[in-house]
């Protein structure tokens, strides 16, 4: 009889289809939804085209992980670590982000993913946009900011930020202007009855 610990050790098999069928037996057991995976390191990690619809993926650490084309819509993904991660065309329909790390994620075509959703993570420094432009700096995170600070970037000058994160001061510029917006949509719709 399959155990939770036997199915996440297929999990890391280099063999997409073991990996597949592995996360169907999780799903048919329940053990998705109910976070079997939570905390659990899951680095390199071949889930190209997996379904993660509605999983429980809450610290889970994706670091440099195979998602393209994963289904991750309603997935919570709360504090996961996706950097480096390659998230191509990944579907994050309804997905929870808040505090994930994406630093240096590869989100190109990434479909359903929302401004709110990308402005809940902790860090999108270097991460390639589903537009396929490199983050630019719009959603002012906190993870990018203290980062920005470690390595002693003036976060406030906004040259030093363009050359911090690798874009143009115009990209820089555009994306500052793009968080005011944001900024102000919010606050908007807080205030709404």
């Amino acid at each position: 009889m399959a155990t939770p610990m036997s199915l996440i050790r297929k999990l890391r098999s280099p063999n997409n289809r073991q990996v597949l069928e592995a996360i169907e037996e999780l799903r048919a057991r329940g053990w998705l939804e109910e976070g079997v995976l939570m905390g659990i390191p899951l680095l390199h990690v071949h889930f190209e085209g997996a379904d993660l619809f509605n999983a429980n993926l809450r610290g889970v650490d994706f670091h440099q992980a195979h998602l393209q084309g994963c289904n991750l819509a309603r997935a919570d993904l709360t504090g996961a670590k996706l950097t480096r991660a390659d998230l191509r065309g990944a579907d994050f329909s309804k997905a929870v982000l808040k505090e994930a790390d994406l630093y240096k994620a590869d989100l190109r075509e990434a479909r359903n993913l929302t401004d709110e959703q990308l402005a809940e993570t902790k860090r999108l420094w270097g991460a390639t946009m589903p537009d396929g432009s490199v983050y630019d700096g719009r959603y002012n995170l906190n993870g990018d900011l203290q980062f920005a600070r470690w390595a002693r970037v003036d976060v406030n000058d906004p040259e030093a930020m363009a050359y911090y994160l690798g874009v143009s001061l115009d990209a820089y510029l555009r994306g500052q202007e793009a968080a005011k917006r944001l900024k102000a949509q919010e606050m908007q719709g807080h205030e709404a009855p």
